[in-house]
């Protein structure tokens, strides 16, 4: 997989929540009058952000779906929360082995954000992703 794109109508929400809420670096960004959107570095991920509203056909949105949610590893779980100032619950520890809160972006999607307690197990591969909330 390249990169995840996201289509949105609340563009500004979104790539505030992205960039300065989760604190997310730009990697890449434009603003035309036929398209306007921000790449996110979510360590290693890229999350690409599209305005609805400069699309030459809007798409029409359905709801975001439950089905999948966005996982963004960070050093210091901790921080990522107070920079957030509230609106996610507090972090807790997982019993598979990493602190993390889960919180749903402008437009409805879950993001799990988590920081693995043994950093062996780590950034080693989807067998240590989270499937949903309480996976083993």
């Amino acid at each position: 997989m390249s990169y995840v794109a996201l289509v949105t109508d609340q563009f500004d929400a979104m790539t505030q929540f992205y960039g300065a809420a989760l604190g997310a670096p730009v990697v890449r960004s434009w603003d035309r009058p036929t398209g306007r959107g921000r790449v996110f570095d979510l360590g290693g991920l890229r999350l690409e952000i599209l305005d609805n509203g400069r699309e030459a056909s809007r798409l029409r949105l359905g709801e975001a779906a439950d089905r999948f949610h966005l996982v963004l590893e960070v050093g210091d779980v901790d921080a990522v929360w107070r920079r957030l100032g509230g609106p996610a619950p507090a972090p807790r520890v997982a019993p598979w082995g990493a602190r993390l809160f889960q919180i749903r972006d402008p437009d409805g999607v879950p993001v799990t954000v988590l920081e693995w307690l043994d950093e062996d197990r780590g950034r080693s591969g989807p067998e240590h992703q989270p499937a949903a909330e309480g996976a083993p």
